[in-house]
């Protein structure tokens, strides 16, 4: 009796999920039995305070539109990376913050496995080719690169289900398919990253391409135009998001480009595309970086892009297949390649100062994102070729020839250790490269090792295949575990994942957040002030390099405990912030106290011994490598003066804010004329008796005419009521807000009401009734010409219903 194929097809596809489910678990098993979460780079310091202060609004009923303690205060859901109207970020309410972070991360490689899978199948690969390539998406180097810059990991993962969607919806040519594929790309800008959802949408185009040139689909201009409409409704459901963060762009930078240096900092050196045949760095908790750099002299944007020995026979097999695609492919990712390179080419410099919207773009190695995704699918071409034996003497080649050349290597270097230290130091990018220690030489002739006994198993495999001496099931089994063993052994350390105690009980420098909510100022080594990086004296491990910010509550990582800061880490970077920085870094240290208390700093933590005035020596940490200073005669948050100045130049306001002269509690200059009169006798008080993230209700008294100011940013949305009438706000000491009062007691409230976004609110709403209208629309149309027609019929005499009916 014959099996029906429909069933095989049913089986086969419930074991590959169930397969991709098992590797997915064996990859976060960490995360999902042993409460670990990753932590390495910006996501202890960065992402976790911006998600933890998501969540905390969430669980208390509110949208996070503002966060107080951030910067002096931050419009955290105008920042892009919060992701407050990502879908997902539904589990910051549902779960406690740290199961709800080891859902986020596991949740987002299922995306990635299960669209790249559904993608495959759907482009007609086997099954089994269909899991080979869903690993070497979902946990690629690349992919899991990305895991320690939250948002760009967020966005990625989308990919595949959007090409699937957009092939769905150009096949069907149907309202629900292209609403469906608008919702999933919407959910992939909210996710936080522009730029991985711009690719992506590049990505798309390139595929309808395709589909055009093999016949999958006709009218290519027309495809485009249904794109740009898609597009529309993207932007148009979006804005509730996009308007809030066009606001925040506006009170940036916008007036000093990023500097060239900035944006191409992160270029991918030539010579790091060796990661795409074996791992340039391994996890060593030894080392205070988390990783021994082997082929490498710096940390890169992405810390690996090794995609598995398989996409080395795959793309071999792909290229000697001579396929029509193969050349139009190539040249995709030679200029995705280029872009990435950045500034070690004269091609992206070129287009950087020419085209101005890469200035908006830092960071040329996220082009790499286009590379990586054209090499899955040329690897996935090339496994079919590969395993169906199509060219079955080219295949029994590349089998032999690949272990051939890696024994050849590894026997090389083993022969002369030196030779490969040699190779190494030798200036690779027009840059000399770092000292190797034997620990470095061994670890890389091990994984040489590595590569040699896996590679001969795959083509070990791939011989017994191409001699019909192993079963179908057998081979395809085969070929799936050691992919996955393979990619897994390499990428999974690179999770870093540790136990989530280790922010629960880090010991802190301050016990106690500031009753007076005084704010703490990082004071980094060297002339910049901005809280970049962190250098300490000593070699601590790297648990002991993660709790150093933890224990020093670094920007923002005291978000977590309540801690408050008034330095900006933001990419935009606030236009008022990026002037302090010119201004400060300019100043002679031995003023630089003077502003720091006008800012409602109180404490200054520093890695080195600082000899500023007005910095009191509080306590020094040896166990956490840092001193704790108290700012001296700082302002508190809420206060009110007597005498206002007037002056617009930013320059100007920070030269007074900074000089000796200036008494902040006597005076505040402000960029709007007032008519106060100074009193020499004058008496005021503040008290700050509600203050919430959108909301600051304060209870001022004064004997004569004044100011009150609160030392919270000034930004756009905010305003003041004095005893229950709207006042103007002013902007005090040109970063806070400030409102004029007349003498006598007051109530006075801030609130956060911004009409950015109640307008991106509308214009959501509005998009998202129009999606439901247009088919509601036309099945109320048809409905009524359905009901005509009946009633036509009813009306025919009988003689004309039977000769219709004849």
């Amino acid at each position: 009796m014959l099996e029906n194929p429909k069933s095989t097809i049913k089986r086969d596809e419930f074991v590959a999920f169930v397969a991709l489910a098992a590797m997915l678990t064996w990859f976060c098993h960490e995360m999902i039995f042993s409460g670990k979460i990753p932590f390495f780079r910006d996501l202890a310091s960065y992402f976790y305070p911006i998600k933890f202060s998501v969540a905390e609004a969430f669980k208390s009923g509110e949208l996070p539109l503002w966060d107080r303690r951030m910067a002096s205060g931050f419009p955290i859901m105008a920042g892009f990376q919060s992701a407050v109207f990502y879908p997902p970020s539904i589990v910051f309410f549902l779960l406690p913050f740290f199961s709800a972070m080891q859902f986020t991360f596991v949740f987002h490689y299922a995306v990635a496995a299960s669209g790249s899978y559904i993608l495959f199948r759907s482009w007609k690969c086997p099954v089994f080719v269909a899991v080979i390539g869903a690993i070497l998406f979902a946990f690629g180097g690349t992919t899991v690169s990305l895991t320690n810059l939250l948002n760009h990991f967020q966005g990625a993962v989308w990919l595949p289900w959007i090409i699937y969607l957009w092939e769905r919806s150009v096949r069907a040519e149907r309202w629900k398919e292209f609403v469906v594929f608008s919702i999933v790309s919407l959910c992939q800008l909210l996710a936080g990253s522009p730029e991985i959802f711009v690719l992506s949408i590049g990505l798309v185009v390139l595929d309808t391409m395709r589909m055009y040139g093999e016949g999958e689909c006709g009218g290519f201009c027309r495809k485009v135009a249904v794109l740009s409409g898609a597009g529309l409704i993207i932007i148009g459901l979006g804005m509730v998001q996009l308007l809030p963060t066009a606001e925040l762009v506006l009170q940036s930078r916008r007036d000093q480009p990023i500097p060239s240096s900035e944006a191409l900092a992160w270029s991918l050196r030539p010579s790091g595309l060796i990661g795409l045949l074996v791992p340039t760095l391994e996890a060593d908790a030894s080392l205070s970086t988390g990783v021994r750099l082997l082929f490498v002299d710096g940390l890169p944007f992405l810390i690996s892009r090794y995609m598995g020995i398989i996409t080395v026979f795959s793309l071999c097999s792909w290229l000697a297949a001579g396929k029509r695609e193969r050349l139009v492919v190539l040249v995709l990712i030679a200029i995705s390649l280029l872009c990435a390179f950045g500034q070690y080419t004269p091609v992206y410099p070129f287009l950087y100062a020419w085209v101005p919207v890469l200035r908006a773009v830092r960071f040329p190695e996220k082009f790499y994102y286009l590379t990586f995704a054209l090499l899955v699918f040329a690897a996935v071409r090339g496994l079919r070729t590969l395993t169906e034996g199509e060219n079955s003497r080219s295949t029994g080649v590349i089998a032999v020839a690949i272990p051939v050349a890696w024994i050849i290597i590894y026997a090389t270097f083993r022969w002369d250790p030196k030779l490969l230290a040699h190779w190494i130091q030798s200036p690779l990018d027009g840059q000399i490269q770092w000292t190797i220690n034997p620990m470095t030489i061994a670890t890389i002739l091990f994984s040489l090792e590595k590569q040699i006994v896996i590679s001969t198993l795959l083509a070990g495999i791939l011989l017994l295949n191409r001699f019909k001496l192993l079963g179908a099931s057998t081979l395809q089994s085969l070929l799936v575990l050691v992919v996955f063993v393979d990619l897994s052994i390499a990428n999974k350390p690179l999770h870093f994942s540790l136990d989530k105690e280790l922010i629960q009980n880090a010991a802190h420098v301050i016990e106690k957040p500031p009753t007076d909510h005084g704010r703490i100022f990082y004071y980094p080594p060297g002339n910049n002030l901005h809280p970049s990086f962190l250098r300490v004296s000593g070699n601590p491990s790297y648990e002991k390099g993660l709790e150093i910010p933890l224990n020093n509550l670094l920007p923002n990582t005291g978000l977590l405990y309540g801690f408050e800061y008034f330095q900006d880490i933001d990419a935009l970077g606030r236009q008022c912030y990026t002037d302090f920085l010119i201004f400060i870094n300019a100043l002679p240290p031995d003023q630089r106290g003077n502003l720091l208390r006008v800012l409602n700093v109180k404490y200054v933590i520093a890695f080195h011994p600082l000899n500023v005035k007005r910095l009191k020596l509080v306590h020094e940490f040896p166990e956490h490598y840092s001193r704790l200073y108290e700012v001296t005669g700082g302002v508190p948050r809420a206060y009110v003066v007597s005498r206002a100045t007037y002056e617009q130049d930013p320059m100007s306001t920070l030269r007074r804010l900074s000089s000796e002269v200036f008494d902040p509690m006597r005076e505040v200059i402000v960029d709007t004329p007032t008519h106060l009169a100074s009193k020499t006798s004058f008496r005021g008080a503040a008290t700050i008796k509600l203050y919430e993230n959108n909301k600051v209700q304060i209870s001022a008294r004064l004997s004569d005419p004044g100011i009150l100011v609160l030392t919270d940013a000034f930004y756009p949305g905010w305003k003041a009521f004095v005893d229950g009438k709207e006042q103007k706000v002013l902007r005090a000491n040109y970063f806070f807000r400030g409102v004029e009062l007349p003498t006598g007691d007051h109530r006075v409230e801030f609130v956060y009401d911004p009409l950015s976004f109640k307008l991106g609110l509308v214009i959501s709403s509005l998009t998202a009734a129009l999606l439901i209208a247009v088919p509601l629309v036309g099945w109320l149309r048809r409905r009524a010409v359905f009901t005509r027609s009946r009633s036509a019929l009813s009306q025919s005499p009988p003689s004309s219903i039977a000769d219709r009916l004849g």
